[in-house]
C-alpha cells in the first residue's frame, strides 16, 4: 500500500501522465484518480479502525480504573459508618441518661419549628 505522498504524487502525475510518448485518455487517468482514490480510502479506514481500538482500549481501561475507585470509596465508607456506629453506641452505654436528655431537646426543638403559626 502506497503511502498518502504517493497516493497523492500519483494523482499529480495521472493528471499530467504522458506514457511512452503519448497522452493518456480521459478514460485511462479516470481509471487511475479512481484507484488511488479507492487506495486513500482504504488507508483512512485502516487508520481510523487502529484508532477505535486505540479509544477502547483506553476507554475500558479508563472504566475499570473508576470502577475500582469507586469499590475502594465504597468500603471506605462503610468502615467509616461502622466506626462510627460503634462510637454513638459506645457513647450511649457510656451516658444513657445524657443521652435521653439530648434526644428530648432535639424532637422539642423540631416539634417546635413545625408547629402551625395561626
Amino acid at each position: 500500500m502506497a503511502t498518502t505522498n504517493e497516493a497523492i504524487q500519483n494523482l499529480d502525475s495521472t493528471s499530467r501522465s504522458h506514457t511512452g510518448g503519448r497522452a493518456t485518455t480521459l478514460g485511462e487517468q479516470t481509471s487511475k484518480v479512481a484507484d488511488d482514490v479507492r487506495e486513500l480510502g482504504s488507508m483512512a479506514l485502516a487508520g481510523a479502525g487502529e484508532a477505535i481500538k486505540t479509544v477502547k482500549e483506553r476507554g475500558s481501561e479508563a472504566v475499570d480504573k473508576v470502577r475500582e475507585r469507586g469499590h475502594e470509596a465504597l468500603e471506605k465508607g462503610r468502615e467509616r459508618m461502622g466506626e462510627a456506629r460503634e462510637g454513638f453506641e459506645g457513647y450511649v452505654a457510656e451516658n444513657p441518661f445524657k443521652t435521653v436528655l439530648i434526644a428530648a431537646g432535639i424532637g422539642a426543638l423540631i416539634g417546635y419549628s413545625l408547629r402551625s403559626r395561626d
